[in-house]
């Protein structure tokens, strides 16, 4: 059913049939067709409805996986605080927003308040209080796990190498943009730092893609900024920053997280008050999101080291134009880096150079036949064709070790 200003009782019954059947993609599809301009109270409290909905709830009762559903709990608390003159002194309003922050992750401290306004504004429904217990029990039982000491142990030196990067792998199959601290990889004292920080802030403008537009981009770069000034007043780590499905995301490794939730809490309502946000500190202590969602692939650490050395080529003053590009290759034995060779050739390929160095005490010796070849291409090109060359060079035992070009003017 479609809205128009004439069927308006019609169509929010349609929506509650929709809620009662547990269809909440199509019931949020619905109230967001609704024009801007005919969107009141009503319809924005029925729209927040439905995304904590399938936030808590899932299409069918199917349940939704967190890492989507955190995004429509904050959609919701968004829209929430748009409507506060009106709704805050509501029962309603109240009990929404007690929900939303009672399942987001570990933000239950925040659900209180809201849930004890609810049972003041309406003393016969039992439930307010019990989301008040349900939240402190859940508060409770984490500060029983917490390990809030502070590490007195060596910490050593933080270096910085950041590479940025897209992928499709961090959640669902949605597009990311990742920019990550590389040398952490080799830090030694990464059992110093067991607690991770994760702020995760909700964009007002996100394309259809789920990045910021370039005018938001721009603003979200002063809150990244902001809160990297505290993880290092802390003597902690940024350790990357993740763009994906309408949110940014921070994460830092801390040795212990104390101060972080006043410290974050007050620069976000001080300086950027109309964005949704939610911060866990969690315990990490073997690093796992570094090492399995933020550091890249072997492909993705590559494609960030073809983008290096493009910069780097364009800081020259070269015109960029396709010309013969040439890749350095590394192999166990000459037979199979001929065989290689042959491969490539059918691909446009020209040997450039070889040389077995196997009496080379200076080299490796387990990939002592190396192999140059080249093909005018374009820049443009270069992931996929330096990712089909390490992929055919596994294939005969061997390794891809770079790339480079003479610069044209």
């Amino acid at each position: 059913m479609k809205w128009n200003s004439k069927n308006r009782e019609e169509f929010l019954a349609y929506i509650e049939k929709l809620t009662d059947e547990d269809s909440y993609t199509e019931c949020m599809t619905a109230l967001e067709s609704i024009p801007m301009e005919e969107r009141d109270y009503q319809v924005w409290y029925q729209l927040a409805r439905a995304y904590q909905n399938f936030a808590i709830i899932g299409n069918d009762d199917q349940g939704t996986p967190s890492f989507i559903g955190d995004k429509f709990l904050l959609k919701s608390i968004d829209i929430l605080n748009s409507v506060r003159d009106e709704g805050k002194d509501k029962a309603e309003w109240n009990m929404r927003m007690a929900y939303a922050y009672q399942y987001l992750t570990h933000e239950e401290e925040k659900a209180i308040p809201y849930a004890l306004r609810w049972a003041e504004l309406d003393p016969e429904d039992k439930d307010a209080l019990l989301v008040v217990k349900e939240c402190k029990e859940e508060i409770e039982k984490r500060a029983n796990v917490a390990t809030e000491k502070v590490i007195n142990q060596e910490v050593g030196d933080i270096d910085e190498e950041w590479g940025v990067y897209l992928c499709n792998s961090f959640a669902y199959d949605l597009p990311a943009v990742i920019r990550v601290n590389l040398a952490l990889r080799d830090f030694e004292y990464t059992a110093n730092y067991p607690k991770r920080l994760h702020l995760q802030i909700l964009y007002k403008n996100a394309d259809d893609n789920g990045f910021p537009t370039r005018e938001e981009g721009e603003y979200v770069y002063s809150i990244e900024d902001a809160v990297e000034e505290i993880v290092k007043q802390h003597g902690d780590m940024l350790a990357g920053v993740v763009k994906c499905d309408e949110r940014v995301r921070i994460f830092a490794y801390t040795k212990n997280g104390l101060g972080y939730y006043d410290e974050i809490s007050a620069v976000m309502s001080e300086n950027f008050p109309d964005y949704a946000y939610t911060l866990a500190v969690v315990d990490d202590p073997g690093w796992e999101l570094y090492f399995q969602a933020l550091y890249p692939d072997r492909y993705e650490y590559q494609s960030i080291m073809n983008m290096r050395l493009i910069e780097d080529i364009k800081s020259d003053g070269d015109s960029m134009v396709p010309r013969v590009l040439e890749h350095c290759l590394l192999f166990k034995t000459e037979k199979n880096g001929e065989a290689f060779l042959a491969k490539v050739m059918e691909d446009g390929f020209i040997k450039l150079s070889s040389e077995n160095l196997t009496d080379n005490e200076d080299i490796d010796k387990e990939y002592p036949y190396v192999l140059v070849i080249g093909r005018e291409d374009a820049f443009e090109n270069i992931d996929e064709i330096v990712w089909y060359l390490m992929d055919l060079a596994e294939e005969f035992d061997g390794e891809y070790s770079g790339w480079g070009c003479h610069v044209v003017k």
